[in-house]
């Protein structure tokens, strides 16, 4: 069985529980058969793995047991973080029982010969990394320094470096320690937080709350570097950029350094860490293992819910001519050991889909693009067939392999998140006693790499600068800067200057900085330098620098017209960091060129000192950029006004008068002048305040209103009303106008939805019928939306009981907005549960998720949660569930596909397809093979227990009498589509539609197993779950 947390904004599938909201907690049920529990990875049956490669096991239990991470010193040990008190602590005391293994090979026949108990005692280990001779671990609510000076295997000393780390939920605890390029150890707060201070350090408590953070081991000195995912892993690529990874979001690029954000008042609180998939956020995953059933989120299944653990193939993408390469240039003529495009991709593990995922990723203005290879749009880098593989982690290792981390337990979740009936069968532990680590290489094996560098000497590490395998690069690094060797200044300096690998001068760079060693000849040389990643690097480098360089200065205003445009990017950022005169010019021409990118425009406010209101006007005084009306410039004048807004005082109200002036010139169009009234009042809500505008304000304001579109109207009503304005009798003209307009079908849809939107500035008992006549079936689904939006802004608690008694009118398109609304408002529960309780509402039609059901169980009145405990509880609740259990009992443990196939053509194929098969009525079947035979047997024989509302049947009346039934196929503003079985479709259109209402239950019937026995099923459900 597994268990796994995660969160998140989620998306509706076509079989089973949808909702919008994802569940705290997924739980899977997983078949686990006594020896088949644990067993090798072995043959071409037991997994599938990338072609190009192989994988061996290179050390499992007892060596190691339950590994969540591991690393390789300068000396080639191997250093390996046992989480061995994982959930919840040993024994019934649950004491700590954390470990570090340390595994060497003394011989380098490339074996492990010697197995240490290097540490024990630790509390819930997470990470580690090498350091001074020894290693850190993070070990909430610490990170340790553990080294040991006499040889014997075992760790003598034992240091707290950083403590105040929340201990709470395991998956959430901080992780992710790696050596960044800036001389630092970079980790990841997890989402618990926690107030962090150093022993070695007498400062105040740092409290990181939602960032992740980087530290100086040997100082202590500690600061917040970017937005947290909340994830477990950080990879940093051969340039430094940073990706994380969190549960359904399997990969992220970590944008902007709060650093940044975080310099002059007004700029909005933004999280820069943000999701690069081109396949999805909850992206589609190809397990190999055995489908498990997933009790509280089976939508979920085949998707990812448990990213965690990372890894990156840390060797320069290989050229057309198969020479190395790091971005755009190439460098030393070695073959890269990882054919095609496997150099340089990003690695992510699910323990819940037992594989390791693959992204390719592409450069897209200033942040990524994650792609899957086109050899692997429907499998995986790797995946194993043994339900208990549990991948944590991948670390590329000094010999060139990828060393997997396979925690190897049945169970892994936090047990906060395991229903209580649930934990009362299963073991928490079980697995406890076993754990692995493969190593992955190219076919033909790699050779074992003993690799000294604590022996070597300066200039053989500086060699190493340049060596293709970052583990070397890195490694290389920290040495040079822990030594403090300054005997190796001048070969890093000629290295900087003429090396001829890009990343070797990367490297170089970065370590004369952490040998305080930098001159302004290197950084004025590398600011030039022909590869974009040193330039960019070299702004970075030279922030430090800049105060005491006018030269340097005015060399980084150059880079503003770099021509790639992630050194912009980062000359946008660094500009902030000094005053000149020609910093805001160079801030326009960044703007001008790279508006379509969201980062690059932040980026740019982030660097305004002032004159944000000059800048707006003097890019609406540009014809070309004025004329031409896109989504990016329109954002880019919201965004400028909302720092001239958020700046408004009473001793500064320039800007606002600047833009006064700009939004009464004829030749602006309306949508410039849209976006900057709500970009200004979004920053006056969020500004210092107290002050009022005049009267000069408000004419300019009821000047642009005349004669104006809604939209322009409501956002000059809403900025007037957030400067305090009286309200006119124009606008309460413009109210009766709206409510009148919302209604006239005869109107284009977008023209009544931004009528409806004006209603939102009404009193509520003059819009309310006019919003509740407009969320009927019979209106189109962008009116329906446009009104459920602007009822939400109200607080009267009658919406809530007005919502449920219209239940069976509302459509797919808002039934899930409306169940959020009903569950977000306390007050409106006892409407929701008095509707189910009395069969108002039917409970499967809800669909709710184990988090709306916790909602009514756990945070609403006494009374709600009593009533709310006899309907449902955590599991998934169903009204044939004797019916269930019995035949789950009764099945046999294989079927015939075969024969399954005929039962689908003769019972199912009048609504559902499987490929060429069937008809599309129902939900396409043709990939529902990652479904386990549990959850399709449930959804088979009780269709009404979860329904995705888009499979809910509905009756239209026309106004002629007649009646239509079957599901929403499509809707248009004229039309809306039927589609009934066989998959007959009935166009109707809505001038002619009465009425339309929700049979609350499902186009499936229940009792599909009359005439069929256990056997019929399992053949059934053996079809259904072939690979297609």
């Amino acid at each position: 069985m597994l268990i796994h947390n995660s969160g998140e904004t989620r998306r509706q599938f076509s079989l089973g529980r949808c909702s919008i909201k994802l569940a705290v907690a997924c739980l899977l049920i997983v078949p686990l058969r006594g020896a088949e529990a644990g067993k090798e990875i072995s043959g071409k049956d037991g997994y599938h793995l990338h072609p190009s490669l192989e994988i061996t096991r290179f050390v499992s239990e007892p060596d190691v047991v339950d590994p969540v991470a591991l690393t390789f010193d300068e000396q080639g040990r191997l250093f390996v973080a046992e989480m061995r008190d994982y959930p919840l602590g040993i024994g019934p005391e649950h004491r700590v029982g954390g470990t570090i293994r340390l595994l060497e090979d003394r011989n380098g026949d490339g074996k492990i010969d010697r197995v240490s108990l290097f540490a024990e005692a630790l509390s819930f280990p997470t990470s580690i990394t090498p350091w001074n001779g020894g290693v850190l671990v993070t070990a909430p609510p610490e990170i340790l320094f553990l080294k040991d000076t006499d040889g014997d295997g075992k760790a003598d000393v034992r240091e707290v470096v950083l403590r105040g780390f929340t201990l709470a939920v395991t998956d959430s605890n901080v992780n992710g320690l790696r050596w960044g390029l800036d001389n630092r150890v970079h980790g990841v707060n997890g989402g618990n937080g926690g107030d962090i201070s150093s022993p070695r350090k007498m400062a105040a408590p740092v409290a990181i709350r939602n960032f992740d953070f980087r530290f100086d081991p040997r100082t202590g000195d500690f600061n917040t570097t970017y937005h947290t995912s909340g994830g477990f892993g950080l990879i940093f690529d051969n340039w430094g950029r940073r990706f994380t990874t969190y549960n359904i979001n399997h990969i992220q690029h970590q944008v902007i350094p709060v650093r940044y954000l975080q310099r002059f008042p007004g700029f909005p609180a933004i999280e820069a860490t943000v999701s690069i998939s081109d396949h999805d956020d909850m992206a589609r995953i190809y397990p190999v293992s055995q489908p498990e059933t997933r009790v509280n989120h089976p939508e979920q299944a085949g998707r990812f819910s448990a990213a965690g653990g990372m890894g990156f193939i840390g060797w320069p993408t290989a050229d057309s001519a198969g020479h190395l390469r790091s971005g755009n240039s190439a460098s030393a003529s070695v073959p890269p050991i990882y054919p095609g495009n496997l150099p340089g991709s990003i690695l992510v593990c699910d323990v819940v889909g037992n594989l390791v995922h693959r992204d390719i990723i592409e450069e897209h203005g200033p942040s990524f693009i994650a792609k899957r290879s086109s050899d692997e749009q429907r499998d995986e880098f790797f995946a194993s067939r043994d339900n208990a593989f549990r991948p944590v982690g991948v670390e590329l290792g000094p010999d060139g392999a990828l060393y997997l981390i396979d925690m190897q337990r049945d169970v892994i979740e936090h047990p906060d998140y395991i229903p209580d009936k649930v934990k009362e069968r299963v073991d928490l532990r079980a697995g406890e006693n076993r754990g692995r680590i493969y190593r992955i290489t190219p076919k033909g094996g790699l050779r074992s790499s003993n690799p000294r560098l604590d022996r070597t000497t300066a200039a053989g590490v500086v060699r190493e600068l340049s060596n293709p395998n970052q583990w070397w690069r890195m490694t290389a690094q920290r040495l040079l800067v822990e030594h403090q060797d300054k005997a190796a200044v001048p070969a890093l300096k000629k290295l900087a200057s003429t090396g001829e690998s890009p990343l070797g001068r990367l490297h170089a760079l970065w370590t004369l900085s952490g040998l305080r060693s930098l001159d302004e000849r290197l950084l004025l040389r590398a600011l030039a330098d022909e590869h974009p990643g040193i330039r960019e690097n070299a702004l970075l480098l030279a922030e430090e620098h800049l105060a005491g360089s006018d030269t340097l200065r005015k060399k980084a205003l150059t880079l503003a017209a770099d021509p790639v445009s992630r050194v912009r990017f980062q000359a946008a950022l660094t500009l902030g960091n000094f005053e000149h005169p020609q910093s805001n010019e160079a801030l326009r021409q960044i703007l001008l060129r790279d508006h379509p990118y969201r980062w690059t425009r932040l980026a740019v406010l982030s660097s305004l000192r002032a004159g944000e209101a000059d800048l707006l006007g003097s890019l609406l005084a540009d014809a070309s950029f004025r004329s031409q009306i896109a989504d990016s410039k329109l954002e880019l004048a919201g965004e400028l006004a909302d720092l001239i807004g958020s700046r408004v005082s009473v001793n500064r109200t320039n800007g606002l008068y600047a833009v006064a002036s700009m939004l009464t010139q004829t030749q602006l169009h309306e949508k410039f002048k849209e976006a900057i009234m709500k970009g200004l009042q979004a920053g006056i809500e969020r500004g210092p305040g107290a002050f009022a505008a005049d009267a000069a304000f408000a004419g300019a304001l009821s000047t642009v209103a005349i004669g104006a579109s809604p939209a322009l109207v409501t956002a000059a009503w809403k900025l007037s009303r957030t400067l305090g304005l009286p309200e006119t009798a124009a606008q309460h003209q413009a109210l009766v106008e709206a409510m009148h307009h919302s209604l006239d079908a005869s109107r284009q849809s977008d023209i009544r939805v931004e009528n409806i939107k004006l209603l939102a500035l009404g009193k509520y008992q003059t819009v309310a019928q006019t919003l509740f006549s407009l969320l009927e079936g019979t209106q189109p689904s962008s009116i329906q939306t446009a009104s459920l939006d602007v009822l939400q802004t109200f607080g009267e608690p009658e919406i809530g009981k007005t919502l449920v008694d219209r239940w069976r009118f509302l459509t797919p398109v808002v039934r899930p907005a409306v169940i959020n609304l009903l569950l977000q408002r306390v007050p409106f529960h006892e409407f929701l549960l008095h509707a189910i309780e009395s069969g108002q509402i039917k409970l499967g039609e809800l669909n709710l998720d184990l988090e709306q059901r916790r909602r009514l169980q756990r945070e609403s009145s006494p009374e709600i949660k009593s009533r709310a405990a006899k309907l449902f509880g955590d599991e998934e609740y169903s009204n044939r569930k004797a019916l269930l259990d019995d035949w789950l009992k009764k099945m046999p443990a294989i079927g015939n596909a075969q024969r399954g196939q005929a039962l689908f053509e003769k019972t199912c194929a009048q609504c559902h397809a499987v490929g060429s098969l069937g008809t599309h009525v129902g939900p396409d079947l043709s990939d529902v093979s990652h479904r386990s035979v549990e959850d399709l047997l449930f959804n088979i024989l009780d269709p009404n227990m979860a329904i995705n509302p888009s499979y809910v049947s509905y009756t239209i009346e026309l106004s002629s009498g007649e009646l239509e039934s079957g599901i929403l196929q499509s809707e248009s503003a004229e039309t809306v589509t039927l589609l009934q079985a066989n998959g007959k479709k009935v166009v109707l259109p809505r001038r002619q539609m009465k009425r339309m209402e929700s049979s609350g239950l499902s186009l499936m019937p229940e009792g599909l197993e009359a005439g069929l026995n256990p056997s019929d099923l399992r053949d059934l459900i053996a079809f259904l779950q072939e690979k297609r």
